[in-house]
């Protein structure tokens, strides 16, 4: 625990200098912050000295926890023999070299080059101008990019542009937003937006790709960008028709494929990425929080030989970089996660676990008549509530229920997520590292959340 007059002024000063994003400036002002000050294994510890078990992984990030010894031996040992090196103009490192080698091995098949951003956010940025770059390199403007309704794709105004995720980014202060984005239905089955249900529905949620492609005009449209899973929305798990309809509509129109695992990839579902579940074979991957554990900065891009020859059809070089981009002490950490999670079958572990999860959820479900969907696998669950089970009635958002439990939860140490349209869903993600002892401690502060919830 930090010193009473320091932990003050810690307080005064956060209030006085930062500007945080997503933060209420009134509540903030009021010192509403939670600054921590260690974290250990899975929980976080703040400067009053309580403990929290982290069942969000600071933001998805965490999956191998926090204080892992080994990723900062890595660390340190790469920052005394080369801490810095560009990754343009003819320059690489070691460990990004390496580290692109071993993702050859981890990735869907035929992904086999890669470019290292900073973050989910900038790496969009580099897969919009791949996109655009390719197509223009084989002397067509096909400038569009369709994803799908409330998905989530970054912060900077590429990724903002293409995603429809209302309240955190997307906010009409920020307009305009750039053009050539377009997007179709999500495949949200627990409130389908054409009113359907599955298996009856025609999977008219894939079909809506179809559609928009005709719509735009198909000499127009340059690629298709969706998360396998719906993640900011809400843990979206598609019916089993709907990636096959997706993947046949974008070879029908020769349109590409990008794969967003920002959330997904590296073990959070049971697999090394969400895609497998399906067979996605993506034309270009990004993934981001998972690769490094949230040790340092990294985010990646990866595309396939197709892809590649595409973009160099002209032997012009593609006029993007980043200063940090392949930052050597970062590769080589995510290296070393890599191995980790491989070496501890920690993947397999969270599929074996996300069984137990389902199992719980579904026992508080059926205590519950607030919880109305439990949607998820592996590492990654979400319950909608709402106010009416069977007519599945969402609560008025300005009651704010999620947070209203989240809180409730926060009481037993246990720290959990909110997110999903109308922040109407309870997030679970903890590291993939965590024990079933702690996991029942999350589940029980959970249930009793849930319980002793008054709307």
């Amino acid at each position: 625990m930090v010193d009473k007059d320091l932990r003050e002024r810690y307080r005064r000063e956060d209030i006085a200098h930062m500007l945080h994003g997503a933060t209420v400036p009134k509540e903030f002002a009021n010192s509403a912050n939670r600054i921590f000050a260690e974290g250990h294994g899975v929980k976080l510890i703040d400067i009053d000295g309580k403990e929290y078990i982290d069942a969000m992984s600071s933001g998805f990030c965490a999956c191998l926890g926090y204080g892992n010894q080994e990723l900062a031996e890595v660390a340190k040992q790469q920052m005394t023999k080369l801490h810095c090196a560009m990754s343009f103009l003819n320059r690489a490192s070691l460990p990004e070299i390496d580290l692109a080698r071993k993702l050859t091995e981890v990735t869907p098949d035929g992904i086999e080059r890669f470019m290292f951003a900073n973050s989910g956010s900038d790496a969009n940025e580099t897969i919009i101008k791949i996109v655009r770059w390719y197509w223009r390199e084989q002397g067509q403007n096909r400038y569009k990019i369709i994803s799908v309704q409330n998905s989530y794709h970054g912060a900077t105004y590429g990724a903002v542009s293409a995603s429809t995720f209302p309240g955190l980014t997307r906010h009409k202060n920020f307009e305009p937003f750039l053009e050539g984005f377009v997007q179709i239905a999500s495949p949200y089955c627990y409130r389908c937006p054409f009113g359907k249900s599955y298996p009856g529905c025609d999977i008219d949620c894939a079909e809506d790709l179809e559609k928009v492609i005709q719509k735009e005009g198909e000499g127009t449209v340059g690629a298709f960008l969706s998360e396998p899973v719906g993640s900011s929305p809400g843990n979206l798990i598609p019916v089993p028709e709907y990636w096959p309809k997706i993947m046949k509509i974008c070879k029908k129109h020769n349109i590409l494929l990008i794969i967003d695992e920002y959330i997904t990839g590296f073990g959070r579902m049971g697999k090394f990425f969400a895609s497998e579940y399906w067979g996605i074979k993506p034309d270009i991957i990004m993934f981001a929080k998972g690769l490094a554990s949230g040790y340092l900065p990294i985010a990646c891009v990866g595309i396939t030989k197709e892809v590649y020859e595409g973009m160099t059809k002209t032997n012009a070089p593609f006029p993007h970089v980043y200063t940090y981009g392949g930052h050597p002490v970062s590769c080589a950490v995510a290296l070393k996660s890599v191995e980790i999670l491989q070496r501890e079958n920690l993947i397999e572990k969270a599929a074996r676990t996300g069984v137990y999860i389902k199992e719980r959820l579904s026992h508080i479900q059926e205590q519950s008549p607030y919880v109305g969907d439990v949607r998820g696998f592996g590492l990654f669950f979400c319950i909608e509530l709402v106010a009416d089970r069977p007519t599945r009635k969402p609560f008025d958002p300005a009651k704010k229920v999620s947070a209203a439990v989240r809180d409730r939860v926060l009481e037993k140490g246990v720290m959990v997520g909110v997110l999903g349209p109308n922040n109407a869903n309870i997030m679970l993600a903890p590291p993939l590292i965590i024990e079933r002892n702690e996991l029942d401690r999350v589940l029980d502060g959970l249930e009793w959340g849930i319980r002793n919830f008054k709307p």
